[in-house]
């Protein structure tokens, strides 16, 4: 299992790598402004990214049951479902975020300082979405398939990619945010034209059968993945409603808490990765019969998570001043660094309550169910989040109160999946 989890979660680290590197290389050369500018719009981007993951996820679902029960005609149906989900929706999103940019940036209550520079980096970054769609799609049937080391191999070589352009087109070429944005959809689009490449050489007949996706994959498809997909925009649809509340706290504020998400990325990594692995791992081994390995194999990615989060919370809880001023130029660390520290050394002590969540939901669905891991989601996560933010907000208006509020989610969303989880291994070893 951790031979198979492993790869996946280094292709999670390097891909969101491209953000990482985003915010230095733009931190350094741009300021704070441009910091900001990326950081407020943000979670804008999880809306579609998040919810072709989720389907992504479902259609990963879908192919490791009829690979493990060697179904290779449906298996290919599945394939081309998959593809034409992630190539329509994909597109549709790019042209819809590109049009409704400035819409979009009103309801996040983008600052007018840093408005224009946040327009450009919005329409480049929607424009190219289809891509990191495509990407995502293609990358969940591989690891269907087992092959967790070919997604690892390409988002290797587009890192590199991605890091040079900023490098270009930021710093020597002085782009600003808008070569931050090109240098990551051009990184993309190789990683697709790759990801091709290795399907092909994994399954030569995933898309050779029959003309056209038949309407009956792409339906059975949607009805799994829909409920993930819905699931995987439940935090930013919180997270953007929080958001819109940082930004109206001004720009130091929006800088510090940018870069607070840039220092717990790995966390995020770790716990998030571990989810879409255990869903591929339990389908795979239900789709072959083994219903004994389900439990014990769930069970332990859960504690390889836990482990990895509770030593990751440990350095960002004692080291959080240095880690931080990476992102910022020196002119800004005697204002943002203080905020930085203050606000890392409350959330770190509860990040593992996160990767609790993130595994038993992952196994969860793998077994099948996806409809109860989202009601649990929006229940205890965003339910929780956004009421917090209209009720409690009001009455203290202070940033500790919302870094309180996450806090408060990752703790009830954490127990909550861990009693689901235990309730649907019982009634696996009786079935």
């Amino acid at each position: 299992m951790l031979a198979f989890i492993l790869p996946i979660l280094a292709g999670t680290l390097i891909q969101q790598l491209y953000t990482v590197v985003d915010a230095v290389v733009v931190g350094k050369f741009a300021g704070k402004a441009g910091l900001a500018a990326i950081d407020s719009v943000y979670t804008l981007f999880k809306f579609p990214l998040n919810f072709m993951s989720g389907l992504s996820a479902g259609a990963t679902i879908v192919v490791s049951r009829l690979f493990g029960a060697g179904d290779g005609h449906k298996l290919s149906d599945s394939i081309k479902a998959a593809f034409t989900i992630a190539v329509g929706l994909g597109l549709l999103f790019s042209l819809l975020g590109a049009l409704l940019a400035p819409n979009l940036m009103d309801l996040m209550s983008v600052p007018e300082e840093i408005r224009s520079q946040t327009l450009v980096y919005v329409r480049i970054y929607f424009g190219g979405l289809w891509t990191m769609s495509l990407y995502n799609m293609i990358a969940g049937i591989l690891r269907a398939f087992g092959n967790s080391k070919s997604p690892l191999r390409i988002l290797v070589v587009c890192c590199i990619i991605n890091i040079a352009g900023d490098l270009l087109l930021v710093g020597a070429f002085n782009m600003g945010v808008a070569g931050a944005a090109i240098a990551t959809v051009l990184s993309q689009l190789v990683s697709v034209i790759l990801a091709f490449g290795a399907l092909k050489k994994t399954y030569p007949d995933a898309l050779h059968r029959g003309h056209h996706a038949k309407m009956q994959d792409i339906f059975q498809m949607l009805s799994i993945g829909f409920p993930l997909a819905l699931q995987s925009i439940l935090f930013p649809v919180a997270n953007s409603i929080i958001q819109a509340a940082i930004n109206k706290m001004g720009t130091d504020i929006i800088a510090a808490w940018a870069v607070c998400g840039k220092l717990d990325m790995l966390i995020w990594f770790v716990s998030d990765t571990m989810s879409p692995a255990l869903s591929t791992y339990t389908a795979q081994n239900l789709g072959a019969g083994k219903k004994d390995r389900v439990v014990k194999g769930n069970m332990t990615g859960m504690l390889f998570s836990v482990v990895t989060v509770a030593v990751l919370s440990l350095v960002l809880f004692i080291f959080p001043g240095p880690l931080g001023n990476l992102f910022i130029t020196a002119q800004d660390v005697p204002v943002l660094s203080p905020m930085i520290i203050h606000f890392m050394r409350i959330m770190a002590p509860f990040y593992v309550f996160y990767a609790v969540a993130e595994a038993f939901s992952g196994a969860c669905c793998g077994m099948g169910d996806t409809v109860r891991p989202m009601i649990v989601t929006l229940l205890c996560t965003c339910g929780l989040r956004v009421a917090a933010i209209f009720f409690i907000l009001p009455h203290f208006g202070t940033m500790d109160c919302i870094v309180w509020i996450y806090v408060a989610s990752w703790i009830v969303t954490g127990l909550a999946f861990t009693f689901m989880f235990l309730a649907k291994s019982k009634k696996l070893k009786t079935a």
